[in-house]
């Protein structure tokens, strides 16, 4: 009888402590993705004095981010850890999605919701999140060509040099026809001006779009046009004209030749 019933206690052990390990497990699983005591309570039905004492001293490692700020860290931290790492238009794509967007009605078109700001912030956790997993995280520029990334960027400094080399030439051209000033730091600010403009207008990148820009530099010089040439156009054209309906000034006295060549004051004599 003793016997059975030491046998009947370690099968109740035994059923006991398989149990409590999975009731453990399951309670760790849920703490580990970052939920808390009370929600694990409600979604096991375990006292949160049974989880408190189960989940001490364990860190969250998988906490499921909540904000579109964690989400979009967690996936470019997946990304950018790739042997190949992660391009900009695939980054901008993950915060696209995270931040979604808003319709401009104005212009026609969808505007993002996240700035250079976030762009910035998410970059930053990644690779520290990185550098604590001993992990490299690769942020890669689109126009890199991963089958030939040193040539394709020696290829396009070469071209940079090339344009370089073109666009002091014609700086060049431009100061000698358009600069007219004696001071020194007059044409060395022009000249600097000129340069900022053409690469302005060839680039895209200024703070304003090319076409504000070409309007806005072409309101400018109409109105330094109309404001110097324009006027004095119109007073040279005036004057000419006035002066092809009235003669020149002189000391004769047309009444007293007409008085004279009709022998009036010979009479009055």
């Amino acid at each position: 009888m003793e016997i059975q019933n030491t046998a009947a206690s370690k099968s109740f052990d035994s059923e006991r402590a398989a149990n409590d390990e999975a009731r453990t497990e399951k309670v760790l699983a849920l703490h580990l993705k970052g939920m808390s005591r009370r929600k694990i309570s409600a979604a096991t039905g375990e006292t949160e004095h049974f989880i408190r004492k189960v989940v001490e001293g364990v860190p969250v490692t998988d906490k499921l981010p909540t904000t579109a700020f964690d989400k979009s860290v967690k996936r470019a931290y997946e990304l950018s850890t790739r042997e190949q790492g992660v391009k900009d238009y695939e980054l901008r794509g993950v915060l696209h999605s995270e931040y979604g967007c808003t319709w401009n009605s104005s212009e026609g078109r969808y505007e993002s919701r996240f700035d250079k700001d976030n762009i910035k912030r998410v970059k930053g956790k990644v690779r520290d999140q990185a550098v604590t997993n001993c992990q490299n995280a690769k942020f890669i520029p689109d126009w890199i060509d991963y089958s030939a990334p040193t040539a394709s960027r020696v290829a396009l400094e070469q071209a940079a040099n090339v344009l370089s080399s073109r666009l002091d030439e014609l700086m060049n051209e431009f100061m000698f026809e358009f600069s007219d000033n004696d001071s020194s730091e007059a044409v060395s600010k022009q000249r600097f001006a000129a340069r900022r403009h053409i690469l302005k207008l060839m680039s895209g990148l200024g703070q304003e779009p090319i076409p504000a820009l070409l309007e806005r530099t072409k309101n400018v010089t109409d109105t330094l046009d109309s404001s110097f040439d324009s006027p004095a156009l119109q007073q040279a054209v005036r004057r000419k004209s006035v002066d092809k309906f009235i003669p020149e000034p002189n000391t004769r006295d047309y009444f007293l030749d007409f008085v004279q060549e009709q022998g009036w004051l010979r009479v009055a004599a």
